[in-house]
């Protein structure tokens, strides 16, 4: 078993996807996941449950970030033994954060990074999930900090939020639709369209929303597919299957050329659908407390 390899396993473990630790290790992202699959060829476990376009970390990936984390501080302080400055007697501690498929959450690492710069010693496990089970994981401690739908939290004493990401609701149109030239449209004028929604389990916001939008102006939505992830609804969009639904949240300026689409937003749409940053208040974790102080001081 290599060293570098267990810093390997580290850095896409929190990283939460192959192409973006490769880019920060500086290695092809083909080497990385072969290192990653010996590893766990080695060790005769599966350390990440593979998504189409993330990682998360199994259970015995978990488990093995924390032994693995404490291995590399034991030998960090080997390698400083005999300096004349004293070795960090910080403990490695690992920051469990949810987060929500499909979304830019670049702003997201960029503050995880600068924290981390000033807390060298902090670990942290990034994963997927969908809006309910961020709530939820959020209350029983399977996460620490979580990035969700802002409406999830309404009414709940025991968590603090704070806005992270402006985000309303889009549609996707065919590149070559009668409404392509419009930078705005309603919801009455989708009544003869046959639309792509996300799965109801991976956001029943949006698709609660939608269907009750589309009640209110007289008309059933009539649904062609249901899709698991924003990349499967926007290419049947591109071969004319139907108009798909997005929140701009997830549109980071790239979507409508990679495509071949059109994006517009949709009027009267509901303002409370903004992301937050979230954290249970009877959380005493410091550090947690100090990483959710640390990201509200960008927005206040």
């Amino acid at each position: 078993m290599k060293l570098s390899t267990l810093k390997y396993f580290v850095d896409v473990a929190e990283q939460g996807n192959f192409t973006k630790a490769a880019q920060k290790l500086y290695i092809s992202q083909p080497t990385l996941s072969r290192r990653i699959q010996e590893l766990e060829a080695e060790i005769g476990v599966e350390l990440f449950i593979r998504h189409r376009h993330a990682l998360e970390l199994s259970s015995a990936g978990e488990q093995f970030l924390v032994e693995v984390n404490d291995i590399l501080k034991r030998v960090n302080q080997l390698t400083h033994m005999f300096d004349k400055q004293e070795t960090p007697d910080e403990s490695r501690q690992l920051v469990k954060i949810g987060y929500l498929a499909n979304f830019n959450l670049s702003k997201m690492y960029e503050l995880i990074e600068e924290f981390k710069a000033s807390h060298p010693y902090v670990q942290f496990s990034l994963k997927p999930d969908t809006p309910m089970n961020l709530s939820d994981g959020l209350s029983n401690g399977a996460y620490d900090l979580v990035f969700n739908l802002s409406t999830y939290f309404n009414g709940s004493k025991d968590i603090e939020k704070v806005p992270f990401i402006n985000n309303h609701l889009q549609i996707a149109l065919p590149a070559n639709h009668k409404f392509s030239h419009k930078k705005k449209l309603n919801f009455a004028e989708l009544k003869e369209e046959t639309v792509i929604l996300l799965e109801r389990k991976q956001s029943p916001v949006i698709v609660d929303y939608v269907i009750s939008e589309c009640t209110k102006h007289g008309f059933n939505l009539k649904a062609n597919s249901y899709v698991q992830n924003l990349d499967e609804g926007l290419s049947m969009t591109s071969v004319g299957e139907g108009l798909a639904f997005l929140y701009s949240g997830m549109n980071d300026g790239t979507l409508a050329e990679k495509y071949h689409i059109k994006i517009v937003d949709l009027e009267n749409d509901s303002t409370d659908q903004d992301i937050a940053a979230a954290l249970d208040k009877p959380n005493e974790n410091e550090l947690v407390q100090e990483l959710f102080s640390f990201i509200k001081s960008y927005f206040n």
